[in-house]
């Protein structure tokens, strides 16, 4: 019980600090769309839900998510309380990903969930449109078959909230997805994945038929990519791949590093020549991408960058063959993460690798493709954070029978 109650503030404080972040680079950074919600506030009224509901017909899907950031725009003490609250929700789960480290997920996902990648809509836009319901989102995917009535109930409307995001939406389901597949696979039924994966697709589908997306849509692509209508779907999924492929394994995350590292000493441990190549190879190519080393994998990432600067794809053997690289790398990392896995969660960490990426290139469906900046990394950040703490677990278990000569 004592132990508990230490989990429980330390994971207090760790959310008080990781949500503070967000507070202060609201008065240190550009605020963004704030400006405008403040503007909107006064138009409306603060009637905030009124004004959810009008942008569902004029501008955006996200409905009670847009009402939320009009009243955290107001009310900037407010989104200060709720930072800490909706943080506390998304570290909660740390029991669950390394069980025998439980504090060490706290400070990863400073790492894994960067505030500094979520500015560029402004702090309190940003963060209220992708970390606030992510964070509401991971709780829920973990404890909503809690034996606790009321932490059910809290899940389930969690969920709710969170697929308000298009891509939460679809990142869940996908989650969902594999769940399934585990019941089905070891004959059991549990009801609430079949109502959560319905509320998933609604999620989906409230995005696709919201007017207010439809109207958005027309005036981002006069704003961001006039060139956008004129691509075919696996023209936007090509641009969609290169996109991805340079935010992870060019420009690349401190959590890329993390995750490679933790990698290559598994590889190790495991003397797994192969997946240690791979990861090798993988962080020599990203090095040489920061670092601007003279060799054909730095010819391919400036490759890569002149055919997604142009707007378009043309089918050539150059284009093809930067394509073709960067997937064999996603190809690479999803090997590597199977192959050093144990063997019960082999087939999730690789799934979970995988829908990140899946939920990330749902914006090659946007003409906002290389307007909407890091932050729609967010399904990834999510999957590697996971797979971070899986393997961390793993890594912390090697060295325990190492130590005591197992």
């Amino acid at each position: 019980m004592k132990s508990n109650r230490k989990y429980y503030i330390y994971i207090l404080v760790m959310a008080v600090l990781y949500g503070l972040q967000y507070y202060i680079n609201n008065k240190i950074t550009p605020v963004g769309d704030q400006t405008a919600f403040l503007k909107y506030a006064k138009e409306f009224h603060h009637q905030y839900f009124t004004f959810g509901l009008h942008r569902y017909f004029t501008w955006s899907s996200r409905l009670l998510i847009e009402s939320a950031t009009l009243l955290f725009s107001v009310h900037e003490k407010i989104f200060l309380v709720v930072t800490v609250i909706a943080s506390y929700f998304l570290l909660i789960p740390s029991k669950k990903l390394i069980p025998s480290l439980p504090l060490l997920p706290a400070l990863i996902i400073f790492f894994s969930l960067p505030a500094s990648e979520f500015l560029s809509a402004g702090s309190i836009p940003t963060y209220t449109n992708y970390i606030f319901p992510a964070s509401f989102l991971f709780f829920s995917l973990y404890y909503r078959y809690s034996d606790n009535l009321a932490v059910r109930f809290l899940s389930f409307f969690s969920f709710i909230f969170s697929i308000m995001n298009e891509q939460l939406a679809a990142y869940a389901f996908l989650w969902i997805i594999f769940e399934l597949f585990h019941d089905w696979k070891n004959k059991v039924f549990r009801y609430r994945n079949f109502l959560y994966l319905f509320l998933s697709f609604m999620g989906i589908l409230s995005a696709k038929i919201s007017p207010g997306n439809a109207v958005r849509f027309t005036k981002e692509v006069a704003t961001w990519f006039p060139n956008y209508t004129r691509l075919n779907i696996f023209q936007k999924l090509s641009l969609g791949i290169l996109e991805t492929a340079d935010g992870l394994l060019s420009v690349s995350f401190s959590f890329v590093f993390l995750l490679l590292i933790i990698l290559i000493v598994l590889s190790v441990y495991k003397k797994n020549f192969l997946s240690l190549s791979f990861s090798v190879f993988i962080f020599l190519s990203i090095l040489s991408q920061k670092l601007e080393w003279r060799n054909p994998l730095f010819t391919l990432s400036g490759l890569s960058k002149i055919v997604r600067e142009s707007g378009t794809f043309k089918v050539n053997i150059a284009n093809f063959g930067v394509l073709i690289y960067n997937i064999l790398l996603f190809f690479m990392l999803t090997y590597i993460i199977w192959s050093v896995t144990n063997s019960t969660n082999k087939l999730w960490l690789s799934y979970l690798f995988v829908i990140g990426i899946l939920a990330r290139l749902i914006i090659s469906f946007s003409p906002t493709l290389y307007a909407s900046g890091t932050r729609t990394y967010l399904p990834v950040m999510i999957s590697i954070f996971v797979i971070t703490c899986e393997l961390l677990n793993e890594v912390y278990s090697y060295f325990k029978q190492t130590s005591i000569g197992v």
